[in-house]
């Protein structure tokens, strides 16, 4: 099926050959219809488009121009061809994510599941670290999403969602803090306490709260990962401080307890959606990002809840 109208193709066809006649040919048409072809194409552009030589004919410079956006449109239209054929089994791809681990353990799971059902085809490449690391990947273009805390508006990429999410205390479940409202930086204060390692507190907003005036309380160990962290407070060590996302499974599983800190003591945390400024994105990369907005969506909600009970309580 050809994508371009006819006078367009015989005027291709009779450049290539040097010969209307050679070219008419080549086509299996009447010279005589080439030509009209051809002098009505001439007639639309209000150009001439090639010279009639001894030995058959050239492009002008105008014949040269369109030439070249006849050759570029009929190896973009082969690419559609292609695209479009790989449909018949389905689109395929790969979506390469960088991520906080926060997000690796429920949230990204849950959206990767979801896109499979409408994108079978399509795969995904997942890398997880610091912020650093992950906003790296974005600038670097090795990534075509990034889900981080507290990124700076300073970073050449496109936000394309974001929430913010208050912080608190991670305990035991049978912690004397767990039955706490809120948690003060005295009620810290009383506990040993786990704190992030050098690196993912260097690109955190915990950072200000780390570095303060007031002491914390005794720090016990430190860790370079949540998971890490996580599996520190359940064993009994000590108390952390995480948001809300961060500890959900647990808190769900009853693993774990959260207490959100009182109000003042500390700004919420921000979770950014970041995707490469200015990249078209394919079907299937539209729909991921409408699916992680849903599932960001759908955990404010299912919290919200629980957070009012707190409120009123007391």
């Amino acid at each position: 099926m050809a994508l371009l109208k006819t006078s367009l193709i015989h005027f291709d066809a009779a450049i290539r050959h040097g010969s209307i006649r050679k070219a008419a040919e080549s086509l299996n048409v009447a010279s005589s219809a080439m030509n009209r072809q051809i002098l009505q194409l001439e007639l639309e552009m209000g150009v001439e488009l090639f010279e009639r030589l001894p030995r058959g004919i050239r492009p002008t410079a105008a014949g040269g121009v369109l030439l070249a956006y006849i050759r570029r449109w009929n190896r973009e239209a082969s690419l559609v061809k292609q695209e479009i054929g790989s449909l018949r089994g389905g689109i395929r791809g790969t979506i390469r994510i960088a991520a906080a681990e926060t997000f690796t353990e429920d949230v990204l799971p849950r959206a990767m599941t979801r896109l499979q059902a409408q994108f079978p085809h399509v795969d995904y490449t997942l890398i997880s670290g610091d912020n650093q690391r992950i906003t790296n990947e974005l600038l670097a273009k090795e990534a075509d999403i990034v889900l981080a805390y507290d990124v700076g508006n300073h970073i050449r990429a496109e936000r394309v969602h974001s929430i913010t999410e208050p912080i608190g205390v991670i305990t035991a479940p049978d912690h004397p803090l767990s039955y706490k409202q809120e948690a003060t930086l005295t009620d810290i204060a009383q506990w040993p306490l786990i704190a992030p390692g050098e690196d993912w507190l260097r690109h955190s907003g915990l950072k200000l709260l780390f570095e303060g005036e007031q002491a914390l309380g005794r720090i016990v160990a430190r860790a370079e990962r949540p998971g890490i962290l996580k599996a520190l407070v359940r064993s009994g060590l000590g108390i952390a401080l995480l948001s809300s996302l961060g500890a959900e499974r647990e808190v769900a599983e009853g693993k774990l307890a959260w207490v959100p800190l009182a109000d003042g003591i500390m700004e919420p945390a921000r979770i950014s959606m970041l995707v490469p400024r200015g990249r078209v994105q394919p079907v299937y990369m539209m729909v991921f990002i409408e699916i992680l907005k849903r599932e960001f969506i759908d955990f404010m909600q299912a919290n919200a809840p629980a957070r009012k009970r707190n409120e009123i309580d007391a």
